[in-house]
């Protein structure tokens, strides 16, 4: 079936338009995280092998990107896409951070958001997209909890909780295009759709 290729390759995407989605400078550099949204809306579209799969891309990739080399210093919670300032101190001084945990952290994310996926099958988006929104932010804290939990000190500030509140409104307001986008590539590769009203439901094979 076409739709879980395409669906791959449409995440494989995100991280190249990531490269280009400036922060927003009054609030700290908050940034709409492409790669991980899609991930959370796909992981509502399609069934859990496929999830499983699209959670281990998407995390080795994040960690391939984003997760400092031995020498490198890490940063505070999505410090390395936004190149810029967010007032908040280093947390680690050498590359202790476990390769591949982003990949059990959108395992879990994507296990949870499947259990919504009756809502998704009838058509009713409100609470998908709000979890979306807070499986944004449980990402985004434990990334944090994990780091400050290496560094051996956890300090909480303003500018935290600004940037990740504000990473996850991006993310709510993300996710119904990226859910309509879904929609569309499904109708346009056959995948069982049927449309009744303003209900929608997938059959999820």
């Amino acid at each position: 079936m076409i739709f879980y290729p395409v669906t791959l390759l449409l995440l494989l995407l995100t991280f190249i338009v990531q490269e280009f989605i400036p922060g927003v400078p009054m609030a700290h550099y908050a940034t709409l995280l492409l790669p991980a949204v899609f991930f959370f809306t796909a992981a509502v579209a399609v069934p859990f092998p496929m999830m499983l799969l699209l959670a281990f891309v998407t995390g080795l990739l994040w960690d391939a990107r984003y997760l400092p080399g031995e020498h490198e210093t890490v940063k505070s919670v999505s410090d390395s896409l936004i190149n810029g300032p967010l007032a908040m101190p280093e947390l680690l001084a050498v590359g202790g951070f476990g390769f591949g945990i982003s990949i059990v952290v959108f395992g879990l994310m994507g296990t949870f958001l499947q259990g919504v996926r009756p809502l998704f099958k009838r058509g009713r988006l409100e609470l998908p997209v709000l979890l979306v929104g807070l499986t944004t932010f449980i990402w985004l804290l434990l990334e944090y909890l994990m780091m400050a939990f290496l560094r051996g000190s956890f300090h909480f500030t303003t500018a935290v909780w600004s940037k990740m509140i504000t990473d996850c409104m991006l993310a709510m307001l993300a996710s119904p295009l990226l859910f309509l986008l879904l929609y569309s590539l499904a109708g346009l590769s056959r995948y069982e759709i049927k449309y009744d009203g303003l209900r929608y439901s997938f059959d999820g094979r």
